[in-house]
């Protein structure tokens, strides 16, 4: 390219920004579509080097170097970059630079002309980006480069940050700092792979607002292709309605399912719980079942002596010290007034089983210090095993008879059967 042709040029074009630059990178003259562009004056831009429209990161980087160079090696370069407004608003721009030459071959400067890939694509295709500007989701268009391309305004609303500081950033900008990490792996997992997919199935995702809160979203991907580079549309949800729905649902579902007294497993819970266990049971190589019927002896007389409430505090009292003689993956429950049923999975024998009724036991009887009152309270206790093809009926009315053989032994007993 030829100095006369340079003038022609930045007199001609008027919907690209055109900067002749000297053989060191300095801006010799620029066109009126190059104001408009980046929004600088005269004074501002003539004689500055060419890197003052680079992002800071490339600035620091060299990149404007090492593009210049590039086009003195090759004559033209082409190609997908950041540049940035006066005001500091990025855009993506597509950038051609071409060396000029004198007639002995030497370079005496460069021509480069930039154009922004998004204002171009939504002046060609206005229905596109009207439907994005509509879209009751956060939408992000993101290259491949990782670097938001795109947002509309409900991505405004919903983050808090303004459009302008969000183009050109990194993706994981929108993200809880713990998950960056482990989100430009799946990022470049899925410009491997692209297809339509929701975005960390079986997770739960976080966006990071402006002010630095955070609140649960869903996240639908999508592949996009525009002028043949790949990039990613993200339409982001915010669930913390939904999430909270779902807690409260979950909470009464906890609820039905809890004694509100003790907090143990109510009724038919427990039964359930049993139900599915004696299932398990039917499978070969499986290990032993038992159970343990705990009823609270003279309960009554607690209750006539000092009243209901402190029978609920013994009641309260008693099913905390069983659970804690338990294991992980045993079930308490309440299963009548002062009776409670211990499922035990996987023992070995009925030995086990007694192990732990005798465990119970023990620390049933421990005094129960209840507003200065020492409270003595026991239990009887019916151990077993589960039968071969016995049903839920039949087993808890075996342990249930052992229970009764342990109040009519004496009490505070453990009876097999």
């Amino acid at each position: 390219m030829t100095a006369s042709d340079v003038e022609v040029m930045l007199d001609a074009v008027a919907d690209r920004g055109i900067v002749k630059l000297d053989a060191a990178g300095r801006v010799e003259r620029w066109s009126a579509g190059a104001q408009n562009l980046f929004g600088y004056s005269d004074a501002e831009v003539l004689g500055a080097p060419v890197s003052m429209f680079l992002t800071e990161e490339e600035r620091a980087a060299g990149a404007a170097e090492s593009e210049l160079a590039a086009a003195r090696e090759s004559d033209r370069v082409e190609f997908e970059g950041w540049r940035v407004r006066r005001g500091g608003h990025r855009f993506k721009a597509g950038v051609v630079i071409s060396a000029i030459r004198d007639q002995g071959g030497s370079v005496t400067g460069f021509i480069e002309v930039m154009r922004d890939l998004v204002g171009d694509r939504q002046r060609t295709h206005p229905m596109f980006y009207d439907l994005l500007e509509s879209a009751p989701d956060a939408m992000v268009i993101v290259g491949p480069d990782g670097r938001i391309a795109v947002v509309n305004a409900q991505t405004d609303r919903m983050f808090g940050h303004p459009r302008d500081e969000l183009i050109g950033c990194e993706v994981e900008v929108l993200l809880p700092e713990r998950y960056r990490s482990a989100h430009l792996g799946r990022r470049q997992g899925f410009l491997a792979d692209p297809m339509l997919r929701p975005m960390g199935r079986g997770l739960e995702l976080w966006g990071l607002r402006y002010d630095g809160t955070e609140f649960p979203v869903d996240i639908s991907l999508s592949p996009l292709r525009i002028e043949g580079t790949p990039y990613v549309s993200a339409a982001i949800r915010d669930v913390t309605d939904r999430r909270a729905d779902e807690q409260r649902l979950e909470e009464l579902e906890r609820l039905a399912r809890i004694d509100s007294l003790t907090g143990l497993a109510n009724h038919a819970e427990t039964i359930s719980r049993l139900e599915a266990a004696l299932q398990d049971r039917r499978i070969p190589g499986s290990h032993h079942l038992g159970v343990l019927f705990c009823d609270t002896d003279r309960f009554k007389v607690i209750n006539d002596t000092w009243g209901h409430a402190v029978g609920d505090v013994v009641l309260s009292t008693l099913a905390a010290r069983i659970r804690n003689c338990v294991r992980d993956g045993d079930t308490v429950g309440r299963i009548g007034g002062d009776e409670m049923l211990v499922l035990l999975p996987n023992v070995r024998n009925i030995d086990d089983v007694v192990n732990i009724a005798e465990k119970i036991r023990r620390h049933v009887a421990e005094p129960i210090d209840h507003g200065g009152l020492a409270i003595h309270a026991t239990m009887s206790i019916g151990a077993t095993l589960a039968q071969p093809g016995e049903s839920v009926p039949e087993m808890t009315a075996r342990a249930d008879s052992a229970m009764y053989t342990s109040k009519q032994t004496g009490r505070n007993t453990v009876t097999t059967v």
